[in-house]
């Protein structure tokens, strides 16, 4: 086995990777720098996807997983890479054999990881400290949180591209004065809409950690299933180096989790899941699985047309990383999970057609006004342009 093939994800190159800015967002349906599959002994790409989740699944939940029978190292990695959890993965294999270029590179991926989340912890300081200086005590979400809360087993595991931050939304010109006195500053080509829910980044010129102020848990249909004054009520204060952040319940934790993912990033739409985020909820459930109110996301959920996403997504996690999905109003949506494996591993190239129309039909019926929009003869030009695009054969991807 020839590891070293996938320049992207050898020690030296993972390093570059780690010691520079977070990258330029994309949409998560944009995959023209995935690298690509490889069929490597046998072994397809939703087989080493689902190994990857069971060896999360094991490692991390002490879910009892048959080992796979073979293993493309190369498939793993390139799964675990593209969905940012190589570090959770290489701590659940810290006690497996595995070859010894595999060991290295694993090896490698957590002590850089650990590394870098020291160096994320301590900018996290330094940005609290200006934030409390104007009497400010943000709340720390998504892997901030994990991270500052110790959900994982050890800081080397969650992979992170920046921090986020809520600030109260009457304060976040301070705020922003704040951390621009302590250092922190915009890239002068990042721009997004006035009415973005969270400013542009802001970066650390010595170190470049990256931070985003957010007024706003979420923008659009996503803040009226996560309201910002809803979940500013469900954090409370807590000591981070004897500094003074906010830290979500594990209801506001988890549902904000699954908007962000499924309704934020179109994942619902798109029949898609970031299993880092899935991995990130199934940490936050099996500590605290007790204190979410299932009953109250899930009406948050259905009052806007989203409870079949939550469903879905809950069916996800009970499919990939074995936890039960609780009692909800809509059945989840059985199509989805079929159609992301059908992603991962493409029907042949005498089916993709059929597939393709029967996938767009799906699209359509979970969001309807999609579909009263062909009625309109100014973006014909553009769906004609987007058919051509669906129709063309396509190829493997996670």
């Amino acid at each position: 086995m020839a590891l070293g093939r996938l320049g992207l994800y050898t020690a030296p190159a993972m390093e570059a990777l780690l010691s520079q800015r977070a990258p330029a967002r994309k949409h998560p349906t944009h995959g023209v720098n995935r690298p690509p599959h490889r069929p490597v002994s046998g072994v397809s790409g939703w087989q080493a996807f689902t190994a990857l989740c069971g060896y999360l699944r094991s490692g991390l939940l002490g879910e009892p997983v048959q080992e796979p029978d073979e293993i493309s190292w190369e498939l793993l990695i390139e799964a675990s890479s593209y969905h940012n959890v190589t570090p959770a993965l290489a701590w659940c294999l810290r006690h497996k054999i595995v070859p010894a270029d595999v060991r290295e590179y694993l090896d490698t991926v957590l002590v850089l990881n650990g590394k870098r989340n020291e160096a994320l912890l301590t900018g996290l300081a330094r940005i609290v400290a200006a934030l409390n200086a104007i009497d400010i005590s943000p709340a720390l979400l998504k892997g901030a949180a994990r991270l500052v809360e110790g959900s994982y087993p050890a800081p080397t595991l969650r992979f992170l591209g920046d921090l986020d931050l809520l600030v109260p939304a009457e304060r976040v010109g301070a705020a922003l004065d704040a951390l621009e006195s302590a250092g922190f500053q915009t890239n002068k080509d990042d721009s997004l809409p006035p009415t973005h829910h969270h400013l542009p980044m802001l970066y650390e010129a010595k170190t470049g950690i990256a931070v985003e102020l957010h007024a706003d848990v979420m923008a659009g249909v996503g803040a009226a299933i996560i309201p910002t004054g809803w979940f500013w009520q469900g954090t409370k204060l807590a000591l981070f180096r004897d500094l003074q952040i906010r830290l979500p319940d594990p209801t506001r934790s988890a549902g904000h989790t699954i908007a962000h993912d499924q309704v934020a990033h179109w994942g619902y739409h798109h029949s898609r899941v970031d299993l880092r985020s899935l991995l990130d909820l199934a940490i936050i459930r099996r500590a605290s699985e007790r204190a979410i109110d299932w009953t109250h996301l899930d009406e948050r959920f259905c009052s806007v047309g989203f409870g079949r996403a939550l469903s879905t997504y809950l069916k996800f996690a009970e499919t990939l990383l074995g936890q039960a999905s609780p009692a909800l109003r809509q059945p989840a949506h059985a199509g989805i999970p079929k159609y992301f494996r059908r992603v991962i591993e493409p029907p042949p190239t005498w089916q993709q057609p059929i597939t393709i129309l029967v996938d767009e039909i799906g699209r359509w019926r979970r969001s309807p006004r999609r579909a009263l929009d062909l009625m309109d003869s100014s973006d014909w030009s553009k769906h004609f342009r987007r058919v051509r695009q669906a129709l063309k054969l396509r190829s493997r991807s996670w």
